[in-house]
């Protein structure tokens, strides 16, 4: 898979179906895994899962609540989640959310996926579990309204935390990654805007989400050999290029689209 990694809602369907929510105040991904457990679900999940890795949440819930496997025969493929987002640099944690009396949650406590995939009882629960283990110092935020000015609020937070973090390398394309977004969000979105930036071990981590469901679109075939946006301007061309990956997903209240910079080689 190569960027941009964009996932879109589900369409509740007979044969099973993934949905992926960002929950951009926590810093986590909720993945919901529904129907009967089936080698297309299996795929379609481990999927899902891959593009919310390479956004390097601070973790992904699992919600198995709604997945119907009696034989617990979808236990390693969450085992191996768990595995591969602790190996991850910086880790992802992976924790799924299943009653206590299923036939799934006695196999992966048999695999002993306890150290790897952490499994709870309700979402209120898993949520309060990943809660707060980014330390305030390593995120900000800021609520934009739909005008203009945004864009030079967003560019002096990126400012302000490339110096806090002594990351003056990525100041420059993480800045412009921002300010693009900003300005994508306020010209075509029209709703309040939140902007969060993160630090991800190296790298930076951004977010811009505002409250219009729709999410950028690959137009294919792409003129010359690039691609091409919905949007109709250059905004999204220039975060492709600048930014190290990028994607979108839904939220609660409509969408985010992020990306990560890291620092080049030299």
């Amino acid at each position: 898979m190569k960027p941009p990694y964009l996932i879109r809602r589900a369409r509740a369907r007979r044969e099973g179906s993934v949905s992926v929510t960002a929950d951009v105040d926590a810093g986590v991904i909720e993945v919901a895994v529904r129907g009967r457990w089936s080698p297309s679900l299996r795929v379609e999940a481990w999927t899902a899962v891959t593009k919310c890795f390479v956004e390097h949440p601070l973790a992904v819930i699992v919600d198995l609540h709604d997945l119907d496997d009696p034989l617990a025969s979808s236990a390693p493929a969450w085992w191996t989640m768990g595995i591969t987002g602790a190996r991850l640099a910086p880790p992802v944690s992976v924790v799924v959310c299943l009653p206590l009396t299923t036939a799934l949650t006695a196999r992966l406590n048999r695999l002993g996926a306890k150290r790897y995939l952490p499994v709870f009882t309700t979402l209120p629960d898993a949520r309060a579990a990943v809660a707060g283990r980014l330390p305030l110092t390593q995120r900000v935020r800021v609520h934009l309204p739909p005008q203009p000015g945004a864009v030079i609020t967003a560019g002096a937070l990126i400012a302000d935390a490339c110096e806090a973090w002594q990351l003056p390398r990525l100041r420059h394309p993480a800045g412009l990654i921002i300010c693009e977004l900003v300005d994508n969000a306020v010209k075509h979105a029209g709703t309040a805007v939140v902007a969060t930036v993160a630090r991800r071990g190296a790298g930076i981590h951004l977010a811009v989400s505002d409250e219009d469901p729709r999410l950028p679109v690959v137009a294919d075939p792409a003129p010359r050999g690039r691609h091409a946006w919905d949007e109709g301007s250059p905004g999204l061309r220039a975060v492709h290029a600048a930014a190290t990956v990028w994607g979108a997903m839904p939220t609660a209240t409509g969408k985010v689209i992020w990306a990560v910079v890291r620092p080049g080689p030299g």
